[in-house]
């Protein structure tokens, strides 16, 4: 994806990551059925990973299909480095959930997760330039991160992106 780094490629990663995180947080939400605050908060999550998903989705179809412009090689290892995150990558995410040993180690890991696409559009909008696609992208991540570190700091509760607090 990083060879013909566009915008449009950009907001096709940010879809695919969406959907990880998606399934990353139902898979979390069963393995802590148990506890019922947890269980809500990884299913919020999931059900907001959706969400962003589908708002992404609405932002690709109306972006023209062609790449606007390759990035200059060294940006593009840039954003490589970026992308190099257990965050990104299911297999390693779902083991290092199945290592979690309390609540805490849980919401770590999603304000991790939440941390790393966060830095990651945001390196992608200093690579391509701002946009408005990419800035709704950036608040929307922004915005998991600051109800994950709410709820790990506070013990508060997240019901969704639609909870003014």
């Amino acid at each position: 994806m990083l060879e013909n780094l566009s915008l449009r490629s950009a907001v096709e990663f940010a879809v695919k990551t969406e959907e990880i995180g998606a399934a990353q947080y139902d898979r979390l939400a069963k393995q802590f059925a148990e506890d019922v605050e947890l269980r809500e908060l990884f299913s919020t999550l999931a059900s907001d990973e959706r969400m962003h998903e589908g708002q992404f989705r609405a932002h690709l179809s109306k972006l023209p299909p062609e790449p606007l412009e390759s990035v200059q090689y060294e940006k593009a290892d840039y954003l490589r480095a970026m992308s190099i995150s257990e965050m990104f990558h299911g297999e390693r995410f779902r083991r290092a959930a199945e290592t979690i040993g309390s609540r805490e180690d849980a919401l770590e890991l999603s304000l991790g997760l939440e941390k790393s696409t966060l830095l990651y559009y945001q390196a992608m909008r200093e690579v391509l330039g701002a946009s408005d696609v990419l800035q709704a992208i950036i608040a929307a991540e922004k915005e998991h991160v600051v109800r994950v570190a709410r709820y790990l700091i506070a013990g508060g509760r997240v019901r969704g992106l639609s909870d003014p607090y």
